[in-house]
């Protein structure tokens, strides 16, 4: 709950200009063709906006991958219960168990490594297509 509150501030935030930058009247015509205000909504605006929702979404997650202070302040540092990776990793360099801490980084950063691969090629391969 703590990362959500943080993180859906930052992806407000980033959405805002991208459906701001959409020409409402996309949405206008679609509804003089006799779509409902939902149905325009999702079958204009949204694939209009997908590139700035997906990026969004992935800064998003990474935010809340690396979240500790919200996650801290609310849940506590607790190992095996309110334990993230990077409250993991907090307590692992607290009594110096440098090898899991070690470990812990290197996870997030292939994690962080993959996803990045992973955006590209499906923002890449959805520009192709259009």
């Amino acid at each position: 709950m703590a990362q959500f509150s943080v993180v859906s501030v930052l992806a407000v935030r980033l959405m805002k200009p991208v459906f701001d930058g959409i020409d409402p009247r996309y949405e206008k015509i679609a509804r003089t063709l006799g779509q409902s205000e939902f149905k325009s909504f999702v079958n204009v605006t949204l694939p209009l906006a997908k590139n700035g929702v997906f990026g969004a979404a992935v800064l998003a997650w990474a935010r809340a991958m690396g979240e500790f202070g919200a996650t801290v302040t609310l849940a506590g540092a607790t190992r095996f219960k309110t334990e993230t990776l990077s409250i993991a990793m907090f307590l692992n360099l607290s009594i110096a168990d440098l090898d899991s801490a070690m470990a812990i980084i290197l996870i997030l950063l292939v994690l962080t490594v993959l996803v990045l691969f992973v955006s590209r090629k499906i923002v890449y391969r959805g520009d192709m297509t259009s």
